[in-house]
């Protein structure tokens, strides 16, 4: 018996000798077409070109005798000898060159013409050449040459027109030629269509239905119809491939008798340990719909298996989980201020929220668990530490304001001079007091940024004019560094609203962070960028060609009172980016930062464009959401 293999070779051998069959007949007849007309196209064409040259021969010949006989002076005997070798040339030419019936009579009387026609041309010029002042030839002479000569452009005449006959003969000969070629192919290709509906219908019945069996009872087996079992009316191919299907379907039916089992028992020993935990745990499909969630999810933010993320009303889930699908990876949340507030009972209680990626062996995402920490207690705990702060700060900075006014006014000498090395003592104790107090500053701006008591007095801002107005303040810093400081901004830079007071901070932290960490003879730019996305926003990205930042600190570069270990680190709180950071979200906007080590950082921070409605943080939502 045939196999597949063999059956679609014996329908398509014939079809394939077709082809070439009828190819090699449209090269041949194209060929031999071609070949034909481009011979008779280019001897006529070449015959009448001749007799073209004849005809301007002649006429050249006829100017010079009627100059000569006008004017009374000498022939032009060399420009007569040129002419009648022109002449002389073509008809030799068209001797040689005679391909149509009735060519050779015209050609050979028109040679006859042409000796005719010199003898007695140049008969006359021999006897004018020294001028004809004592008399002109005799007018049956002059009359004899007109009469040769327009019997010389008659028979050239008559030649080329019958060149010309044949060339439109020869074209109908092809286009005879081509419509019995057209004629030949198309039968051919007739018969080749029939072959084709001949071979399809066969195809239909050996290899298409079986095929299209096959397909609808895979389609049973998707919706989980594992009962079947297909008949194998051949011993080719599709034979085999029907029998491998009945297999297999037996053996999904017996897969599926034990794994579900498996599952079942899985399933309840998966909900029993989640549940078991006092944080809210979601287990989240690849679309978002909640495969298994535990008690405190359920029962404290409504997340119950089979609802999905975007459908549960909270807006700061929905964009945790776009943010988490596009990094691929989890999004740190940024300390307790991203926490989720719920009350419960009567009783307040923050959790914070993160995604994680669910990964299969070949790294591909299959789901995220969604977690909820209950840091309520830590809240609490971070809280209290924040007013002992605040408050040990605002007294401290009250003793402080004595002591820097104690200081000024020794400096001033007010209350006695002072030598040298007091001088220089008070000075240091002057500039540390300095610093002290702009720490208690940066704390104390923490705490009214956190409790909402720092107003921010935003109105509309050049962007270019805060840019340069921070550039400014520390253009001799940097030269005093030997650093490069550029500025990057588009052609018509927008206005943002902003409280330039506190921008002014922002810039200072960030560019006296790139000052600290960027060493001799490097770069630090700033550049301006408007974003259409999200509001839109005005961008302000400061990159510096320094240290950068390891890896292992960029998730906490933001936080409080943290510090990375840098070699060219030179002290500080570690509360410079964490104000900065607090001041941008007042504004509406983000800090991020992009770093590799030894390569330099770049931070950006992003303020709303002046005209657009205000716009809350992202921090701001999450603690209203619920």
């Amino acid at each position: 018996m045939l196999g597949l293999r063999q059956k679609l070779f014996s329908a398509f051998a014939g079809l394939f000798l077709l082809l070439l069959l009828v190819a090699w007949l449209a090269v041949g007849i194209i060929g031999r077409v071609s070949r034909s007309f481009e011979l008779i196209f280019h001897e006529n064409l070449e015959t009448i070109h001749a007799c073209e040259q004849m005809r301007r021969a002649a006429g050249g010949l006829e100017e010079i005798m009627l100059q000569a006989l006008v004017r009374g002076e000498g022939v032009d005997t060399a420009e007569a000898s040129r002419q009648d070798s022109a002449f002389a040339s073509n008809l030799k030419f068209q001797l040689s060159n005679v391909t149509v019936p009735g060519e050779r009579q015209l050609t050979d009387s028109l040679a006859a013409a042409w000796g005719a026609y010199r003898k007695l041309y140049f008969g006359l010029l021999d006897s004018g050449s020294a001028g004809w002042a004592g008399g002109k030839p005799a007018d049956r002479s002059l009359a004899e040459l007109d009469r040769w000569y327009h019997s010389l452009e008659d028979l050239s005449t008559r030649i080329a027109d019958l060149n010309a006959r044949n060339i439109l003969s020869a074209d109908g000969q092809v286009r005879s030629q081509a419509a019995g070629a057209r004629r030949t192919i198309l039968a051919l290709l007739l018969s080749g269509g029939v072959m084709v509906l001949a071979l399809l219908y066969l195809a239909s019945r050996l290899i298409l239905n079986p095929l299209k069996t096959l397909l609808l009872s895979a389609q049973e087996i998707e919706k989980g119809n594992l009962d079947l079992a297909l008949e194998a009316r051949s011993r080719d191919e599709l034979g085999q491939l029907a029998e491998a299907f009945n297999s297999m379907a037996a053996r999904l039916r017996e897969f599926r008798r034990s794994d579900r089992a498996k599952l079942i028992l899985t399933q309840r020993t998966t909900q029993a340990a989640i549940n078991s935990l006092p944080d809210a745990i979601a287990v989240l499909g690849t679309d978002g719909t909640v495969e298994l969630s535990n008690e405190p999810a359920q029962a404290l933010f409504g997340i119950k298996p089979g609802t999905r993320v975007d459908g549960l009303g909270m807006p700061w889930l929905s964009e945790l989980h776009e943010r988490t699908a596009q990094a691929g990876r989890p999004i740190e949340p940024q300390g307790y201020e991203s926490a989720v507030q719920v009350f419960k009972e009567g009783r307040e209680r923050f959790f914070l929220p993160q995604l994680i990626p669910i990964r299969d062996g070949a790294r591909q995402s299959i789901g995220m668990t969604l977690v909820l920490a209950d840091v309520t207690e830590l809240r609490r705990l971070d809280e209290s530490k924040s007013d002992l702060l605040a408050t040990v700060s605002h007294e401290f900075k009250t003793r402080l304001t004595s002591f820097r006014m104690a200081v000024h006014l020794l400096l001033d000498e007010k209350v006695g001079d002072l030598n040298p090395r007091q001088t220089e003592l008070v000075l240091a104790a002057r500039e540390d007091a300095e610093n002290l107090n702009r720490l208690i500053e940066g704390f104390l701006d923490i705490g009214r940024i956190r409790a909402g008591r720092l107003r921010m007095e935003e109105k509309p801002m050049p962007a270019e004019e805060l840019v340069r107005h921070a550039l400014d303040g520390v253009r001799h810093a940097y030269q005093d560094k030997g650093l490069n400081l550029e500025l990057e901004m588009p052609p018509d830079p927008p206005n943002v609203l902003a409280d330039p007071t506190r921008v002014h901070l922002i810039f200072a932290n960030l560019l006296s962070n790139a000052l600290k960490y960027t060493s001799a003879g490097g770069t630090v730019k700033v550049t301006l960028e408007e974003l259409d996305e999200d509001g839109p926003f005005v961008a302000f990205h400061v990159s510096d060609t320094g240290a950068g930042i390891p890896a292992a600190d960029l998730p906490k570069i933001f936080e409080r009172f943290y510090r990375g270990v840098r070699e060219q680190d030179g002290g500080g709180a570690g509360l410079g980016l964490a104000i900065a950071r607090e001041v941008v979200e007042a504004h509406g906007g983000r800090l991020s930062v992009e770093s590799v080590e030894g390569r330099g950082s770049t931070f950006t921070f992003t303020l709303r464009r002046a005209g657009q409605g205000p716009a809350r943080n992202e921090n701001e939502s999450q603690r209203s959401a619920s």
